[in-house]
């Protein structure tokens, strides 16, 4: 069927496609015009923030999941007491009408500063957040790479995950800024952006098999862009990233794998734990990749004790040691008996060594552990390995009772090698008690 539209809605519709446009043109490069006009020092321009924004007004912003701060970023649990909401704060270093440095900032006041400044006072978040996009090349090899989007991505300035996914396959762009783009189309992205992160997944860590499997997104090439998005599908909102994660646990290659376990357990999610306890007991599956779905289970941003309690339950039934170390380091993270558990295993004569000694070292390096629980350990073990390893554990601790056993061992032991292997450790010390110690031995 044909529809007549009249001339003059036609006309009326040309009028405000060609308004439109050029608005959009304007709103893109008023704020470029502007700085490029100032003379040379600072810039200052403020806008409004996306919903979830806070700072501390300097180097800390925090959004959702996400922590920002000096040098420093975290994705999980987080809390910073004066993390408070305000407008984004963008200080622009200029030299002949070039941004040579962008610092972001959310809340708080202006600091002061000796440079000559211009300030363009508040400007609209759309405009700010295409202004800021469009600075990203020429700003990404300098100051704090990890910050480089944070103005473009904290205006409030409604859906940007277009311009994120532009970064992210953008070979020209260097790799911490598509490593980045990745991230922020996890924390702002919902179901929609499930497939292109999994395209990014699957398109690294396509190495041999005898190829490591780590979860390094900071890794080079096209390795660490697949990591970053696994990490990515674990931070959408409503777990709406789980299933394509699952998916990827279970067809992708050993390092994809590797790395779709590890974030599955940073998710907490029921059906991320059910598919780690799936991997973790199926024989079959690569030693290492088990390994990994043990490590990520015990260190997520709040394993609950359930967890904890079902790897002390499997312990018995593992036989590779890798497996069996995996879970020793966990039991490192348990809040409740992960201390009696792990001297029990090092006391296990049925054990090996080497799982003994690994062990003892975990529940040295927990400060639940009681100190007297190492001391006793020390006293009671006959094979001198075992007692050495002991000293080497209580000479890492920071407590007053592990050094009254070093000096006593150097003094009193029977073995004229654990002695000496006391004073050594006790010479590490920086410790008056200890110089004193030292000093009157020598002199005798």
């Amino acid at each position: 069927m044909r529809v007549s539209i009249p001339k003059r809605i036609l006309a009326a519709s040309a009028v405000t496609a060609i308004t439109t446009s050029a608005f959009s043109a304007a709103a893109q490069t008023s704020i470029a015009q502007r700085v490029s006009a100032a003379p040379n020092g600072v810039v200052h321009l403020q806008f409004a923030r996306r919903a979830g924004t806070c700072g501390n007004g300097r180097d800390v912003i925090g959004f959702r999941k996400a922590l920002f701060a000096e040098h420093f970023q975290s994705i999980g649990d987080w809390h910073v007491a004066d993390c408070r909401p305000g407008p984004v704060r963008v200080e622009l270093a200029v030299s002949s009408g070039k941004v040579t440095r962008a610092r972001t900032y959310v809340a708080g006041p202006w600091t002061r500063t000796s440079e000559r400044l211009t300030e363009l006072g508040i400007v609209s978040p759309t405009e700010a957040s295409n202004y800021f996009f469009g600075l990203v090349p020429q700003l990404e090899r300098v100051g704090d790479k990890s910050r480089v989007l944070l103005p473009a991505v904290l205006a409030d300035a409604g859906d940007v995950i277009p311009q994120l996914v532009a970064l992210a396959r953008d070979e020209s762009r260097i790799q911490e800024t598509r490593r980045q783009a990745i991230q922020w189309m996890g924390l702002l992205g919902d179901a929609k952006v499930v497939p292109t992160l999994v395209a990014f997944a699957r398109s690294g860590g396509a190495g041999p098999v005898a190829q490591d499997v780590d979860e390094d997104d900071t890794a080079s090439g096209k390795k660490g862009l697949a990591t970053a998005a696994m990490a990515a599908l674990s931070f959408i909102d409503g777990g709406a990233g789980i299933p394509a994660l699952i998916d990827l646990a279970r067809s992708g290659t050993p390092a994809v794998r590797s790395s779709a376990v590890f974030w599955l357990g940073q998710t907490g999610d029921p059906r991320a734990i059910a598919m780690l306890h799936n991997v973790i007991e199926n024989a079959r599956e690569d030693e290492r990749i088990r390994a990994h779905a043990i490590f990520s289970l015990s260190h997520g941003d709040d394993t609950p004790g359930a967890e904890f309690a079902y790897l002390r339950g499997i312990y018995p039934r593992l036989v590779a040691d890798r497996l069996k170390e995996s879970v020793l380091m966990g039991m490192g993270e348990d809040r409740s008996n992960g201390s009696a558990w792990l001297v029990e295993r090092a006391r296990d004569t049925g054990e090996s060594l080497k799982i003994r000694k690994s062990a003892l070292f975990w529940a040295g390096q927990r400060e639940l552990t009681p100190t007297r629980d190492l001391v006793a350990f020390y006293r009671s073990a006959a094979e001198p390995s075992l007692r050495e390893h002991a000293l080497f554990v209580l000479s890492q601790r920071k407590d007053e009772a592990a050094l009254n056993e070093l000096m006593r061992i150097a003094s009193d032991d029977s073995d004229k090698r654990m002695r000496a292997r006391a004073m050594f450790w006790l010479g590490q010390k920086d410790d008056p008690r200890v110089t004193k110690f030292i000093a009157d031995r020598v002199e005798r």
